[in-house]
């Protein structure tokens, strides 16, 4: 097959969930055998040549603009495309589907992995919150097959737009990192910290993450590794908490991301925007204890391997959780495995990889899935087996216990 992928910024990836999903994605298919272009933005990536352990990467410009960057840049790769077939368009996120009607009038195959309900993120504009809610219904419109990384986004695709999708997640890097290097440039020690990493927007609550920490007793440190080049007076003001405890790396990438990882004492996400988080997933494969905003996507990721906060009380239950945790290291190593031995059993990307290639090969074929309000397709191997298996809705569930509401938590103190 030949297959297109356009909507990232760049691969080798250096930032963001899509861009490691994409590197990921299309260096498995090459494996595989495929024909895989990914179309990157220029000045995102330092890469020496065309060619990427066998994807070809096609670099077009674009405009400075958080509002407008990935839809020019998607509309030229759409014009590019038009000249250089492929048989499958792959779209990454919903914004860019305003463009989705050229391939399929062409006769590509058109599919598009959605982002969650992006319009609710805070860091959008009256105008661009309407230009992506309208993408979510062209998405739905003119694309052959939806990708949704979570049973959550399946769910409100269904019901929204009585479109069913196919739930496909995120996997592991099978990575150890013995070095250190990365730990002393920031004065810290193994276990000796809390570690967050995403971008430093409103919505992922980072300033909840901080008011929160600040009012723990510990001497360990919150690291926050990120950036975020459109926030940036959200950006000053969490910088400007008096906490010494409290370190901003910036972005880190590769062999220090993976240092970091490896050796904190426990991953905090306290995002609130729905769909899988990569950071969340690839802290559990280095084996991190993890504490999540009990949303439905991430108590849906940890399962019965990890903790939850009420997220509708904020910085105040999310203060009880983190002075519990931090009080108890030995419960704290228990769940480090079984986070570990979770993401190893249900986010491996050969199944990912494997799982992309059915699907693309499904639309090739011709097989439709009908559009209706009550139809949501099953999760595919490199999602929740056990749940695939049943065929059951999951019941929220933190550490080990089935949540009794939709704002329960299990409070870690008490095991």
């Amino acid at each position: 097959m030949r297959i297109a992928m356009i909507g990232i910024k760049a691969i080798p990836a250096r930032s963001g969930g899509f861009e490691t999903a994409v590197d990921e994605i299309s260096r498995g298919l090459v494996r595989l055998g495929h024909h895989v272009a990914v179309y990157n933005r220029s000045g995102m990536s330092d890469h020496p040549s065309s060619d990427y352990q066998g994807v070809e990467l096609r670099t077009l410009p674009t405009v400075k603009s958080k509002n407008l960057s990935t839809i020019v840049h998607s509309f030229l790769a759409t014009v590019h495309l038009a000249f250089h077939r492929a048989d499958v368009v792959h779209y990454f996120i919903t914004g860019t589907t305003l463009f989705a009607p050229i391939p399929r009038l062409l006769g590509m195959k058109v599919v598009c992995s959605v982002d969650g309900t992006d319009w609710q993120r805070s860091k959008w504009g009256k105008f661009a919150r309407l230009y992506l809610k309208l993408s979510e219904r062209l998405a739905v419109l003119f694309c052959h097959r939806l990708i949704s990384d979570s049973r959550d986004v399946a769910r409100y695709y269904r019901d929204v737009y009585g479109a069913p999708s196919t739930i496909i997640t995120y996997g592991i890097r099978e990575t150890t990192s013995t070095g250190l290097d990365w730990l002393d440039r920031f004065s810290l020690q193994p276990r000796d910290y809390v570690l967050f990493v995403g971008r430093l927007v409103p919505e992922n609550n980072i300033h909840q993450l901080i008011r929160a920490f600040e009012q723990t007793k510990t001497d360990k440190k919150l690291v926050i590794v990120g950036d975020d080049p459109w926030e940036k007076e959200y950006v000053r003001s969490l910088k400007s908490t008096k906490d010494p405890r409290i370190i901003f790396t910036g972005g880190v990438y590769n062999a220090g991301y993976a240092q970091l990882q490896s050796n904190a004492y426990l991953f905090v996400l306290p995002d609130e925007v729905g769909g899988t988080h990569p950071a969340l997933v690839e802290a559990m494969g280095f084996g991190n204890c993890v504490l999540v905003n009990d949303m439905p996507s991430n108590v849906e990721v940890i399962g019965d391997a990890g903790f939850s906060y009420r997220g509708s009380e904020g910085a105040q239950d999310l203060c009880r959780q983190l002075q519990s945790l931090l009080d108890d290291p030995g419960l704290v190593e228990e769940f480090r495995s079984k986070a570990q031995q979770r993401a190893r059993a249900n986010y491996r990307w050969e199944h990912v990889v494997r799982d992309h290639a059915s699907l693309y090969a499904e639309v090739l074929a011709g097989r439709e899935v009908p559009r209706s309000s009550g139809s949501m397709l099953e999760p595919r191997a490199a999602d929740l087996p056990e749940l695939a298996r049943t065929g059951s809705e999951p019941e929220p569930v933190v550490a080990g216990k089935p949540a009794a509401s939709a704002g329960a938590t299990f409070n870690p103190a008490s095991k």
